[in-house]
C-alpha cells in the first residue's frame, strides 16, 4: 500500500484517459477502415476519443502541478498520459492549417455553372451523406481558394480523349461505378469512387467528356460523401487527374508524331528502292 500513498491521482487519471482515447480512437480507425464501420458513427467516435485525449492533457498538466508542489509520485504515469494524448491528438493538430486556410467546402468541380451529374451515386448517397446536389455557395468558394481547376480543353478527337481518360482512372485505381462512352448525340460520362489512403473515407467522382471529332473537353466534379470540411483532399485529387490526362494526351501525341516521322522515312526509302526507268530514245533512223 505504501507504494501508491503518495501517488497523484491526477496523474493516475490522466494516464487512464489517455490510454481509453488511444484504444477508442485506434479502435474506431481499424473497425472503420477494414471492418466497414459507417463514417458518421466512426467520426463520433474519433471525436469523443479526441475530447477524452485533450481532458488528459489537462489532467495531466495539473497533476504534474501538484507532484511539483506536494512532492507526490506519479509524473512518469503524468508523461505518459502527455505522450498517449499526443499521439490521438495529431491527427486532427495535423488537419489544423487546412481547416483554417482551407475554405469551408465538401466538394469541387471544373464546372461550377454545370457540374457532371450524379447519377450512380444518387443512388447510393443516403442518410447522413452529402446531398448530390451541387452547392452553389461553394463556386466563389472555390474560385479564391483554387482558381487553377477549370475545364480541359484539348484538340483531340473526342473518343481519343474519353480513352484516355478512362486509362487514367484506372491508373489511379478509382472504382468505377457506371460508364457511359461519347456517342454521337451524348457525352462519355464516368462515375467513380476513391478512398483516402489512411482513414479510407470515400470521394465520390463524376467526369464528363464531350466535344466532336476535332476538340474534346473534360469537365470532373470530386465530392466528399461524408463531412463538411474535405482539407482540400478533392482539389488535390482534380489537380492529379487532370496533370495525368495532360500527361497521357502529350504522350499519345508524341507518339503519333514519332509514327509519322518513321512513316515519311519509310516512303522516303520505298522511293528511292523504285528502278529508274531509263529515257526513252527519240531519235529515229534518218531512213
Amino acid at each position: 500500500m505504501r507504494l501508491y500513498e503518495n501517488l497523484s491521482k491526477r496523474a493516475a487519471w490522466s494516464y487512464r484517459i489517455a490510454v481509453l482515447s488511444v484504444l477508442v480512437f485506434g479502435g474506431a480507425f481499424v473497425w472503420h477502415r477494414f471492418f466497414g464501420l459507417t463514417t458518421p458513427l466512426a467520426l463520433k467516435i474519433m471525436g469523443a476519443a479526441i475530447a477524452g485525449a485533450i481532458i488528459a492533457v489537462f489532467v495531466a498538466i495539473a497533476g504534474l502541478v501538484a507532484i511539483w508542489n506536494n512532492g507526490d509520485r506519479g509524473a512518469e504515469r503524468a508523461a505518459a498520459a502527455l505522450f498517449l494524448a499526443a499521439l490521438v491528438l495529431a491527427v486532427p493538430l495535423w488537419s489544423l492549417p487546412a481547416l483554417l486556410t482551407l475554405p469551408r467546402i465538401y466538394e469541387v468541380t471544373s464546372d461550377p455553372g454545370a457540374p457532371p451529374a450524379f447519377d450512380r451515386v444518387a443512388r447510393i448517397r443516403q442518410g447522413q451523406a452529402n446531398p448530390i446536389r451541387y452547392d452553389a455557395a461553394f463556386a466563389p468558394l472555390q474560385a479564391q481558394a483554387y482558381p487553377d481547376i477549370k475545364p480541359l480543353v484539348v484538340q483531340r478527337p473526342l473518343i481519343d480523349v474519353y480513352t484516355s481518360v478512362r486509362d487514367v482512372v484506372k491508373t489511379l485505381n478509382w472504382k468505377i461505378l457506371e460508364e457511359q462512352a461519347p456517342e454521337a448525340t451524348k457525352a462519355g460520362h464516368i462515375e467513380a469512387v476513391d478512398k483516402t489512403l489512411l482513414f479510407g473515407f470515400v470521394e465520390d467522382i463524376a467526369i464528363r467528356v464531350t466535344g466532336n471529332a476535332k476538340s474534346a473537353r473534360v469537365d470532373i466534379r470530386s465530392s466528399s460523401r461524408f463531412g463538411q470540411h474535405d482539407l482540400g483532399r478533392n482539389a488535390e485529387r482534380v489537380r492529379r487527374f487532370m496533370t495525368e490526362v495532360k500527361n497521357r494526351l502529350a504522350a499519345l501525341e508524341r507518339l503519333e508524331r514519332m509514327e509519322r516521322v518513321v512513316a515519311a522515312r519509310q516512303a522516303e526509302e520505298k522511293e528511292k528502292a523504285k528502278p529508274q526507268s531509263k529515257p526513252a530514245n527519240r531519235r529515229r533512223d534518218a531512213n
